[in-house]
């Protein structure tokens, strides 16, 4: 047997060794030409500061920058809302719906209670601003008719009515998803629990507060922490209500990828925006971080 002949075993084995590598390949190189090297290109760039090294200056400037806090402040009171009055009411109308009155028509009720959340974010924005605005609005007008308010109220540019605002676009737009989420959680709820409960004279607060709230509390979880990470990462809807070169008055509706689109486009401080993008990150991961782990412990 020649030499040829003794290699080709190795070879052949080198090949289907080989193989796989060349079937992943694909997702690999896509994979660091649009995402890692995105990501080490931006990390250089929020380490300088007009094409020079500036090291850790950016993040140092950024976590001083009254600003950034201030958009920070109104992501959390918009959190602050979604969890205590947007899950709320979602809560409510998925226990219609889950309830013997509605239950025959859930399905035409859930609908209803869905197009919001599929109607556009731009659509959505441009709606409501026609509704808050502040000298012809038809819910200033309203409240005025009514008695309720004597002057129009700025819902767009005050700070006591901004946040607010979009707790109310927020309402009409995510309660809908959000009561198919804890339907699906009440659903999954054995009716042998409620009615052992009701047997042992409990009523029907104690059966919602001791057997409904604890079995729904791993949904309840998804839910608020879903919130959470769509308040500070809130852009469309505020794209739409306020100019996005505005100042002044309407830093209330200043949130956090509002301002990191600001300091990019209109300022054009990309090594600020850079620097804003990767803390915003890390916050996203501690919250997503968090999730999983009391997720974890709720099994």
């Amino acid at each position: 047997m020649d030499a040829s002949t003794r290699r080709r075993p190795g070879m052949y084995t080198l090949r289907r060794r080989a193989l796989p590598y060349f079937f992943i390949a694909p997702f690999f190189i896509i994979y660091a030409i649009f995402g890692l090297y995105p990501f080490l290109s931006g990390i250089n760039l929020s380490l300088q500061n007009r094409g020079v090294f500036a090291g850790l200056a950016n993040y140092t400037a950024l976590l001083t920058d009254q600003r950034f806090w201030k958009s920070i402040l109104n992501a959390s009171l918009y959190t602050m809302g979604s969890v205590f009055v947007i899950l709320p009411v979602a809560l409510i109308a998925a226990m219609m719906l889950n309830s013997k009155i509605i239950g025959r028509k859930s399905g035409f009720v859930s609908t209803i209670f869905f197009i919001p959340s599929v109607t556009s974010v731009i659509v959505s924005g441009i709606i409501f601003k026609l509704l808050l605005k502040t000298n012809d609005g038809p819910i200033n007008y309203l409240l005025k008719s009514l008695g309720i308010i004597s002057e129009n109220i700025k819902f767009l540019s005050d700070p006591n009515w901004a946040v607010p605002s979009l707790v109310l676009i927020g309402i009409w737009r995510y309660f809908g998803v959000n009561s198919l989420y804890f339907l699906s959680g009440l659903q999954g709820i054995p009716q042998e629990l409620g009615e052992a409960s009701r047997i042992d004279g409990a009523n029907g607060v104690q059966e919602f507060w001791h057997v409904t709230l604890p079995l729904l509390k791993p949904i309840s979880v998804y839910i608020i922490f879903t919130a959470i990470t769509g308040s500070f990462s809130l852009f469309g809807e505020i794209y739409t209500l306020i100019p996005m070169d505005s100042s002044g008055t309407r830093d209330s509706m200043l949130f956090p990828v509002v301002y990191l689109y600001r300091s990019m486009f209109r300022d054009n401080r990309l090594n600020y925006a850079a620097t804003m993008g990767y803390v915003i990150a890390v916050i996203l991961f501690i919250i997503t971080f968090l999730q999983r782990r009391i997720m974890r412990d709720s099994e």
